[in-house]
Order: C-alpha cells, then sequence, then structure tokens
C-alpha cells in the first residue's frame, strides 16, 4: 500500500537513484460533504430479486484547506446504522434490501473528519397470497366505501393481542380473524410511518394469514421504526363493492434477537406417535422437533446449566422417577437414572457443579458430573420446599415455602422464600412473600441479572389452578407487581381471567426489553379457540420496570400437544 509522503528509491540500471513523493488525495482535507442530503426511497415491490433491488449512489465531496473541493467517494469509509434496511458497498452505493422500511443514518469519514446524510425507506406495497383462491382485483380499491362497525359484516382481528410487543427473529406470525357474514374476501393492512403494507386473500374457508420468512422479517424490521397499526377488512366478491373494516391493534417490535434455544416438555394428544419427552424450539424455528430421549420414556421437570452445556430432569424408570442429567452437544448421560435418587424439580448452581433436587418437597444435593450425593438441605420442623431456583451469584435458592407437604404436582398455600447458601453451608429459610389458604405462591425464578423475582400466584392449590397469574418483585423481597397484560389480554383490550398462567422462565439475553416464557390455557385464536390444554406464550418486561405487553404464541410448537415447563438457554447448542 502506498501512503503519504513514502518515499521510494527506484534503482535503475545505471545504478542512479531518484526520490518520488506520493501525496494522498485526501492530504490537506478540511471538511466532508455527503450528496444527496436526506433522501426518501419509496419500495412498491419487495419481492424483486437482489440484482433489481433499488439503489442509490452517494458521493462524498472533499473541502481542502486553500478552498478547493474534490470528489473523495473513492477515498472515503462508508457505514450505515440500520443494516435492515441495506448496505453500503466501498464506492458510496446503498444497495436496498428490500426487507425492511425505516430510518437510517449514512455516514463518510476519513481522517477525523465525518459527514452524514439521513435515509428514510418507505415500503408501500400489495401482496396477493396465492395460498388461497385470491380475490377479484380492485375489490379493495381506494376508491370504494369504506364502512366500519357494521354489526354482521366487519371482520374481527382475534391474534395477535393488543399490545403485543415482538423481537426480531421470530419464525413467523398468523395473523388471525374472524370472518363476518358473506364475506369471501379480505385485506390485513400494516400501517406505520413508513410502512404501507397490504396482504389480500380470498376464499370462503380463509381465516387467517401466516407471514413467514421474508415477510415476517419485513414487518418486524419495520416495526423497529414505530409501531405498526394492523387492520383487517373484508368484502364479498359478487358484493356491491362495499368494503367493511374490523378493527385494528398496535403491533410494536424491538431489535432484540433472544434467540437462544427453548427447550420444553411436549405430550402429544392427538397422532398415532407419542412425542412426550423435551423438545428443543426456539423463537427462529418455524417448527420444533424432540429432542430426547429416542425412545418413547416419559422425562420433563428438566432444568438447564447456564453455560447450555448440560440438562437434569425426571426420568421414569418405571417404579419412580429418578434423576438423569446428560451432555447437551452429544446428548450422552453425565448422571444416570437407577432409582435412587427421586426427583420432582431441578437447578444447577451458577457453577455448572451442583444440582439441587426437590422431592416431594425435600430438597437434596448432588455432584453435577457423577450424581454423587452431597447430602439434603436442612428446613424447618414442619417444613417443605419445592420448585427451587438457584440465585445467578449463588448466594441464594428461591423456593415455594408450604407447611403442608407438597407432591411434585402439587403445592398448596405456599409463600415464596429464599434459602441462603455459601460455600456448601445452608441458612434459614427467608419468608419473601407469605402464602396462605387463598393465597398460593410457587415457582419463582430469578432475573438473569438476579434482581427480580418472576413467581405465580394462584386462589388455590397450584394443579389445575385456573387462577394462576404472574408476578414480579424485587429479589431481596418488596412490593409485588402483578403481570396483568401478559396474564390476561387476549384479542383487542380483552383482559380474560381464569388463563392457568405458570411455569415462567426467563430469556438469558435482555436488551431493550427482557423476555420471559410461560405456560398458559388461553386461547390462540382460529387455531385454539377454546380455553384449555396448555400452550407456551412469550412476552416481555421493560428490564428497569414492571411494564409487561401481551404475549404472543411460540411459533415453533405443536398446537395439538401439551407444552409445559420452557427453560430458555443462553447459547445455541447443535446436537
Amino acid at each position: 500500500m502506498i501512503r503519504a509522503h513514502m518515499v521510494l528509491l527506484l534503482s535503475v540500471l545505471t545504478g542512479c537513484t531518484e526520490t518520488i513523493t506520493f501525496r494522498s488525495p485526501l492530504e490537506n482535507l478540511a471538511g466532508l460533504e455527503i450528496t444527496p442530503g436526506d433522501a426518501l426511497v419509496t419500495l412498491n415491490d419487495i419481492q424483486l430479486p437482489e440484482a433489481q433491488h433499488h439503489r442509490l449512489q452517494y458521493t462524498a465531496i472533499g473541502t481542502f484547506l486553500d478552498g478547493s473541493t474534490s470528489d473523495v467517494t473513492q477515498y472515503v469509509d462508508w457505514s450505515i446504522d440500520n443494516e435492515l434496511l441495506g448496505r453500503v458497498e466501498p464506492g458510496g452505493l446503498f444497495i436496498a434490501s428490500h426487507t425492511a422500511a425505516g430510518y437510517a443514518t449514512v455516514t463518510a469519514g476519513k481522517r477525523g473528519f465525518t459527514a452524514t446524510a439521513k435515509l428514510t425507506i418507505h415500503i408501500d406495497a400489495t401482496l396477493v397470497d396465492t395460498t388461497y383462491p385470491p380475490p377479484r382485483a380492485g375489490l379493495f380499491d381506494p376508491a370504494n366505501p369504506v364502512i366500519g362497525g357494521e354489526p354482521t359484516r366487519s371482520p374481527t382481528l382475534i391474534y395477535p393481542a393488543e399490545g403485543t410487543i415482538m423481537p426480531q427473529g421470530v419464525s413467523r406470525t398468523v395473523f388471525q380473524f374472524l370472518r363476518g357474514t358473506g364475506n369471501d374476501a379480505f385485506q390485513l393492512r400494516f400501517d406505520s410511518d413508513v410502512l404501507q403494507l397490504r396482504i389480500e386473500l380470498g376464499g370462503n374457508a380463509v381465516d387467517r394469514w401466516e407471514a413467514d420468512n421474508g415477510l415476517q422479517m419485513v414487518i418486524a424490521g419495520s416495526g423497529i421504526a414505530a409501531p405498526i397499526r394492523v387492520e383487517v377488512r373484508a368484502t364479498s366478491s359478487i358484493g356491491t363493492g362495499v368494503v367493511y373494516a374490523g378493527n385494528h391493534i398496535m403491533l410494536a417490535f424491538t431489535r432484540d434477537r433472544p434467540l437462544g434455544p427453548l427447550y420444553y416438555r411436549a405430550a402429544t394428544v392427538t397422532g398415532p406417535v407419542p412425542a412426550d419427552g423435551i423438545t428443543r424450539g426456539g423463537l427462529d424455528i418455524p417448527n420444533a422437533s424432540k429432542m430426547y430421549p429416542s425412545g418413547t420414556t416419559c422425562v420433563g421437570c428438566h432444568a438447564v446449566t447456564r453455560d447450555a452445556t448440560a440438562m437434569a430432569m425426571g426420568y421414569d424408570i418405571t417404579s419412580s422417577i429418578d434423576l438423569q442429567a446428560i451432555d447437551l452437544v452429544t446428548l450422552a448421560p453425565k448422571i444416570v437414572a437407577n432409582g435412587t435418587r427421586p426427583t420432582g424439580w431441578a437447578t444447577y448452581s451458577p457453577d455448572n457443579t451442583r444440582v439441587l433436587v426437590a422431592n416431594d418437597g425435600v430438597l437434596k444435593l448432588y455432584d453435577a458430573s457423577n450424581g454423587n450425593s452431597l447430602g439434603s438441605v436442612p428446613l424447618p420442623s414442619m417444613r417443605w420446599a419445592t420448585h427451587p431456583d438457584w440465585s445467578p451469584d449463588g448466594n441464594y435458592v428461591a423456593v415455594a415455602l408450604t407447611s403442608q407437604q407438597p407432591t411434585n404436582r402439587d403445592v398448596k398455600a405456599a409463600s415464596i422464600a429464599r434459602i441462603p447458601y455459601n460455600s456448601g453451608t445452608w441458612g434459614a429459610p427467608e419468608i419473601l412473600v407469605n402464602g396462605s389458604t387463598t393465597s398460593n405462591n410457587y415457582f419463582p425464578r430469578y432475573s438473569p441479572d438476579g434482581k427480580r423475582l418472576l413467581y405465580v400466584h394462584a386462589a388455590s392449590t397450584s394443579q389445575g389452578a385456573t387462577t394462576a397469574e404472574l408476578m414480579l418483585m424485587p429479589a431481596g423481597g418488596g412490593n409485588a407487581v402483578l403481570l396483568r397484560i401478559a396474564s390476561h389480554r387476549v384479542g383487542t383490550f380483552n383482559d380474560m381471567p381464569d388463563l392457568s398462567n405458570t411455569m415462567p422462565a426467563w430469556s438469558q439475553q435482555v436488551g431493550e426489553r427482557a423476555w420471559i416464557a410461560f405456560v398458559s390455557a388461553r386461547p390462540y385464536g382460529n387455531v385454539k379457540p377454546t380455553i384449555g390444554g396448555g400452550q407456551i406464550w412469550i412476552a416481555s418486561l421493560d428490564p428497569t420496570q414492571a411494564l409487561d405487553s401481551a404475549a404472543f404464541w411460540l411459533p415453533c410448537q405443536n398446537s395439538n400437544a401439551f407444552n409445559y415447563n420452557p427453560v430458555w438457554s443462553a447459547n445455541p447448542i447443535e446436537p
């Protein structure tokens, strides 16, 4: 590379030398400017091949100490701060991705000088879904009259719920609606400051539209700029041309991508092949598959080490449910169930060397590498503990503490407590939330930073508790707050009671929001229209406050299975 003022001695055959000085084109640079300045690009076709993607050439003009100017486009460094919108190549050429709308800043810089330009990508596109018979062209022409709130004809959007917040990387979303009488053509409308996306579909049976692959990316990436207003409209292909507007929701997206594996137990309730076992899923996985075991042995109530290398679980050995642990990379056993370590619930120490097991209210500690017993956890007389969770700093284990001995399926009148731990020594339990016959508290789970506890509160015994809802409190005790929206929001501002919310888990990744998974019996649009069973739902929390969002359905799971006990791992593992 030739640098400014580099002196080369050129030897010639005669033995003479000549001194040649090469100067940088940016010598004596005094300032930079980008043209064009602020730019607006509107994309009407988001399904073009990359060779046809929109291009915008930027030019960098340098001003020098002597007052002269020059095109220095090829000599400066180019960047864009929102790569979802596209990329800027070394010569200043911006190539749109056609996968997101939004705002960005394009920057040119060199030698301590920078220049910026604002870029807005606007998507205004209409797509016809050919999965179903497409509606006749022109049915949703803007000139056609639109009537909202018609009691029988207006459609109703029923999923997602109002106030849902999603991260990036979700594999798909199934938007679901009630059709309205006499309608066979539908239009989903996605609107924000930068997005006007129309999806048209038709047919006498259609009541949903699935955004997957590229279109999920378009909606999610565009949602970073501003919340998206989602509305459904409907009409008849043989009608008078009147369009009926339905309700709408506001759907928001963050920049977060909490993409660690999510392990849960799935028990198929329909179909010829039982799938009871540990399933490995995730927000970015369209369809999860069973991970362990390879046979039909019943396993569950699992826990994962914080480095995502091992999993402990209850393993059915016919006579009892016993502790088994596996390596998550090879799936080879680390601890083999042998009938001597009865298990209900488990948690690993932060250094992954210990596994603490609760069985019918009794706590026992084992060596995580070989299953050797390390003794029992002493509890006060007539006190039992279950649902343990070890704090990230290793100093406490949170439990559901009760004076009525629980089973591994059921706990009554429990309090939330924490048990101090210091180098093998256990302290006395400290009550954080008092329980009673009408206030049952269980499944405490520490946030990734250890500052908060998420837990379940119900007005009855835990097994089958329809009143179960999610609570959040400081890890050391204090005011507990109901996560009302996450626990009860279904549809448009429709807060429903008795949704059996339970078994919460935190994502180990925290960005703009903290993310939680939990089990709920709530309806899932038209796919699962009634309350019942168990499915896994995802909601978010403001990491600095107890501000929650409406939950969305984990898209990789089987809607015909009972799915429960989600455990969110920090790192991707590929067995």
